[in-house]
């Protein structure tokens, strides 16, 4: 109710009165939001073999490089056969890999 006020003010106040409110809508502060809650824990990150995306890992948020790229591998075991030419990784973004066959 406090979100649709601003945009439709006589609506806002007949439902904030119909939920049991005795002041007006108004006299109460912008609803909060708590930064902590609001970060994630684990990520999604997909994974390209030579320049084709072939899965997603899930990681932790906090996870290294290291980590990522083992995690990746193993994701990707059965399309790694070959020479690994390079490993790219952009943090919290995406991981490619280039395999010479």
């Amino acid at each position: 109710v406090l979100l649709i006020a601003p945009f439709a003010p006589h609506i806002g106040e007949e439902l904030w009165r119909e939920i049991g409110h005795e002041n007006r809508v108004f006299s109460n502060g912008w609803p909060t939001y708590d930064e902590h809650l609001m970060k994630e824990d684990e990520i999604q990150i997909p994974v390209q073999i030579n320049g084709k995306a072939r899965a997603v890992v899930t990681v932790d948020a906090q996870a290294d490089k290291d980590t990522v790229l083992a995690a990746a591998k193993e994701a990707g075991a059965d399309r790694l056969k070959g020479t690994i030419v390079t490993e790219i990784y952009v943090p919290k973004k995406i991981v490619n890999i280039v395999v010479k066959p």
